[in-house]
């Protein structure tokens, strides 16, 4: 995938399992347990974004889709949605509204409930995140799943938060970023177990590796290449304006988070799925 951030374009970022692999792999699972691949589901997607993934959850991981209410404010983004809609067959609805807790529908009749809500990487961008997963629950049905798709406790996190207290302003303003990075899965299910002690939650998750081979055993360096564009990436900032020490506390950071693979240092980075049930009422 080809990645821009607030500084501008950081080239390829080239993965070893991708993430949305590891999502795929977490949603086959997820419709098997749920049993979503046998009778047809009503969906709620909160960040819809283009609508691939969810177009794939149909075409290629068995989902029964019956009707689908995208949340997705982007401009942009919203005709190629509404394209990827069409060519699945589905009934949808477009809202080109922000989800947080005022969010209300815009139906004339009762507010709908769905056995699906799903909040794939985009709780990053949300004012309030936490606030908006206590509100998507009002609106789960009583046997629905909500899935939350984040990332785990992994090297951007880590790399995010030193930037955060140690960086330069000049260099790096969480303020410009397009996410939170600091928002990790288990602070997520952690509000949600001790705000909604009622709900059951439960994390599916896997790594993804980012290759960050020459970025090692160059021990950082200076030279630009698609390693160290994707070590900007994760930092939302350009790695080589940081200062000699920066540089070397984010090479041990990296370095303390990959593994080899195939003879190559892979960075480890955690894909979760957070799954969230009302309780069972039977």
């Amino acid at each position: 995938a080809v990645v821009s951030t607030q500084s501008g374009h950081y080239g390829r970022v080239v993965t070893h399992t991708t993430e949305y692999e590891v999502m795929a792999s977490i949603s086959r699972k997820f419709i098997l347990e749920n049993s979503f691949d046998k009778e047809a589901v009503h969906m709620l997607s909160i960040g819809a974004g283009r609508g691939n993934f969810e177009t794939m959850l149909v075409r290629e991981l068995g989902l029964k889709l019956g009707y689908l209410y995208a949340i997705e404010p982007n401009a942009v983004h919203v005709p190629l949605l509404e394209t990827e809609l069409k060519s699945i067959g589905a009934k949808y609805d477009i809202n080109t509204s922000f989800f947080n807790k005022e969010f209300e529908f815009d139906e004339k009749n009762e507010t709908p409930l769905f056995d699906i809500i799903m909040l794939a990487h985009c709780l990053y961008t949300f004012e309030d995140p936490f606030g908006a997963v206590s509100h998507a629950v009002k609106f789960l049905k009583p046997h629905g799943k909500i899935l939350i798709f984040h990332e785990g406790e992994s090297v951007s996190s880590e790399l995010y938060t030193y930037m955060i207290n140690r960086s330069d302003p000049n260099i790096f303003s969480s303020s410009l970023t397009h996410g939170d990075h600091n928002l990790t899965a288990l602070k997520i299910t952690s509000y949600i177990r001790d705000k909604h002690p009622e709900l059951i939650v439960s994390v599916l998750e896997d790594n993804t590796y980012l290759h960050v081979d020459e970025f090692i055993r160059e021990q950082g360096g200076s030279m630009i290449n698609d390693d160290t564009d994707s070590v900007s990436f994760l930092l939302q900032a350009e790695y080589q304006d940081l200062s000699g020490e920066a540089r070397r506390d984010v090479y041990e950071i990296v370095m303390r988070n990959s593994d080899v693979v195939d003879g190559k240092y892979f960075a480890r980075h955690m894909c979760a799925g957070i799954i969230v049930s009302l309780p069972s009422k039977e």
